[in-house]
């Protein structure tokens, strides 16, 4: 399992390279804590009425100082999931294709569970694509949790996510404290 380190207490000093060890392995993690940029890369279809964790198929960076990260693209690609415990700041956007009908919404879900106030909300659009921004939040995650961004519009039919260069669904996804 994965634990953060800590500094060691020293009463008289510095005695042996276990203790200079410890020391720079919580240097290195501070120098590169756990974060992620994660990016839809294809359209997703969002069924009508029907709430969605979105699907990250690409990040920007997804690292920790074990250079392992907390997301694959492949297996449970909506998921960010924690290798180490603590406090992470979490932020994400839905983009979807211009609709005027109906409302979008975008939230955080932790372990499956709704992430209390990140719940965000936009009107659909008839000219724009539509960014619903959820909240930005301080989760709680141990070492196995995840956190997944969530998408729902009820425009009477489905309608895709937009996938541009400019407006992409995206989650961003950082350790701050233990």
């Amino acid at each position: 399992m994965a634990v953060v380190p800590t500094p060691p207490t020293i009463e008289m000093g510095v005695s042996d390279t276990s203790e200079f060890n410890q020391f720079r392995d919580a240097i290195r993690f501070v120098q590169a804590p756990p974060i992620a940029e994660l990016r839809e890369v294809a359209a997703q279809t969002f069924t009508t009425a029907v709430a969605a964790a979105v699907q990250f198929g690409a990040f920007d960076v997804d690292t920790d100082v074990d250079t392992i990260g907390g997301h694959d693209i492949v297996t449970n690609n909506t998921r960010y999931t924690a290798r180490y415990p603590g406090w992470y700041q979490v932020s994400g956007v839905v983009a979807f294709a211009t609709n005027g009908t109906g409302d979008r919404f975008a939230w955080l879900m932790v372990n499956g569970v709704d992430a209390n106030g990140s719940l965000g909300f936009s009107a659909g659009d008839a000219t724009a694509v539509t960014e619903t921004p959820c909240h930005t939040k301080h989760v709680y995650l141990n070492v196995g949790d995840y956190v997944e961004l969530i998408g729902f519009q009820n425009s009477g039919g489905n309608l895709n996510t937009a996938v541009t260069t400019r407006e992409q669904p995206s989650m961003s996804v950082r350790w701050v404290s233990q």
